[in-house]
């Protein structure tokens, strides 16, 4: 991988920790509307699925996070794009498509490596 790469990747990195940030924010005005008293028992049920919903997607936002911080400190240590598995490279093009893995694609199958 070369600096350039690196690079580009650390950059989409902070971007997508951005996006995630910004749609979290836009969940918490959506949750201040679902605080609203209610005045039809529909509209209670159709709040409760949507607070299911959105407690789900806090959960997914924070391992997004967390998946884009962990990606961040391996570039910072110096192991980024190397699997977690087995120890090999992973491909550019693997880290273009998912900047944040920590396995190459026979480790995320659950394959054994020769």
């Amino acid at each position: 991988m070369t600096k350039n790469d690196l690079e580009r990747l650390k950059a989409e990195l902070w971007k997508r920790r951005q996006e995630v940030f910004e749609r979290v924010r836009a969940l918490e005005g959506d949750w201040q509307t679902l605080a609203e008293p209610e005045i039809e028992m529909g509209e209670m049920a159709q709040k409760a699925q949507l607070t299911e919903l959105f407690e789900s997607l806090d959960l997914q936002e924070q391992n997004q996070i967390d998946e884009i911080n962990r990606a961040l400190n391996r570039m910072a240590a110096g192991t980024y794009g190397i699997c977690e598995e087995c120890g090999k490279n992973i491909p550019v093009e693997r880290l273009r498509a998912l900047p944040a893995t920590r396995y190459c694609v026979r480790c995320s199958l659950g394959q054994e490596n020769d």
